[in-house]
């Protein structure tokens, strides 16, 4: 069997979607060559790839690069010509907009990570909201299988884009075994400098946008240090890049004078992410709305407590591991976050119990089923 999978989202600065794209392709590329050796994989590439993450795949795939920066003209075009000329029997879009326009050969399997947009159409812009409308669509219409990463999620793709439930299956995502609880002091200390961190922090972490919810995290930070309820040594690091709509973030931060206690660091480099989650005090999660919450998981892989909102995906992942509060309720944030501060025997039943959660999830597992998806379709 011949895989062609859309590579453009095979870079970490595509965020979760990119973390998601290069660790389940790694696990299915490893688990091909270890025990299915039937299986022939193409990787389509552009410029947007990333050239280290194809240099570790070499030998294990072929690739065929796109040249187009267009997704339109990739997908209308170039896709849909190199699947014929290859005859590819399984192609798997690694995101909602990897599906062919026309032409379609060979059976065609997307990963839709959420419908956001339907369910939050006013977290984004009115042009995102179209965009990403009209791709679900097509996915809805046009994919033979849809796979998405939570119960959750399933259950959204079946009401908004009408989608029998046979046709979704779920697909968890799995956790790097680099997110664990050891404690490099060196490492720590360097990603403190290398961020201008404060000594100790709440950690929040995910790309500057409305859903993320980080203004009433602002506000429940805030209330704490009101109410002298956290020690005001402990700052606020709030990391991620700049997203869109995000400017309330920044207001927030300056209307309630937390200029000093909140810190932007702006996006983690992949490789200090686990010292960044191990350094911090607590993880806060406070999203309306996730698909799955990979912060979630690494954090909690990481023996780290974490208080998530109780929407969504996040009380699939967390399974009983995390603290779970309503997202917009600004008080019941702040006493959660106070709660677990002011708890030590909480604190270790919650490191515990999250790592022991995060050990449930593994990118091998989530290689298996997906190969098994690819070849029930021929």
């Amino acid at each position: 069997m011949r895989i062609g999978l859309d590579g453009k989202v095979l870079t970490l600065r595509a965020g979760g979607i990119g973390r998601y794209a290069i660790n389940l392709t790694r696990a299915m590329l490893a688990e091909a060559a270890a025990h299915r050796r039937e299986l022939e994989f193409v990787i389509l590439t552009g410029p947007q790839t990333s050239r280290s993450v194809m240099a570790e795949f070499r030998g294990l795939c072929s690739e065929h690069f796109l040249g187009a920066k267009s997704s339109l003209l990739r997908s209308f075009v170039h896709i849909p010509l190199a699947l014929r000329r290859m005859r590819i029997d399984v192609f798997h879009g690694m995101d909602h907009v990897g599906i062919p326009f026309v032409g379609k050969t060979g059976k065609c399997v997307v990963t839709v990570h959420d419908v956001i947009p339907l369910v939050l159409p006013r977290t984004f812009t009115r042009r995102h909201r179209l965009v990403v409308r009209t791709a679900l669509a097509r996915v809805g219409r046009q994919a033979d299988l849809i796979i998405v990463p939570s119960r959750a999620v399933q259950r959204d793709v079946v009401q908004y884009l009408r989608v029998p439930q046979d046709r979704v299956a779920v697909t968890p995502h799995g956790c790097e075994a680099r997110f664990n609880p050891s404690r490099d002091a060196p490492a720590m200390g360097a990603a403190t400098a290398r961020y201008g961190l404060p000594a100790r922090y709440l950690l929040a972490v995910g790309t500057l946008e409305p859903r993320k919810n980080l203004t009433t995290l602002v506000r429940a930070f805030a209330r704490l240090r009101d109410r002298s309820e956290i020690d005001r040594a402990v700052g606020l690091v709030l990391a991620g890049a700049r997203g869109w709509l995000d400017d309330p973030i920044f207001r927030t931060v300056q209307s309630l004078g937390l200029e000093d206690a909140v810190r932007f660091p702006g996006f983690i480099d992949d490789d200090d992410l686990p010292a960044v989650y191990r350094g911090a005090e607590l993880v806060v999660f406070p999203s309306l709305y996730e698909g799955f919450g990979l912060p979630l998981l690494e954090a909690m892989a990481c023996g780290v407590p974490v208080v998530a909102s109780n929407t969504a995906a996040l009380p699939e992942v967390a399974g009983g591991a995390a603290i779970l509060v309503d997202p917009l309720d600004v008080d019941g944030m702040a006493r959660a976050v106070a709660g677990v501060l002011g708890d030590e025997a909480l604190r270790g039943r919650l490191r515990e119990d999250g790592i022991a959660r995060a050990s449930e999830f593994s990118w091998e597992t989530a290689a298996r089923r997906t190969l098994d998806a690819y070849a029930s379709l021929v």
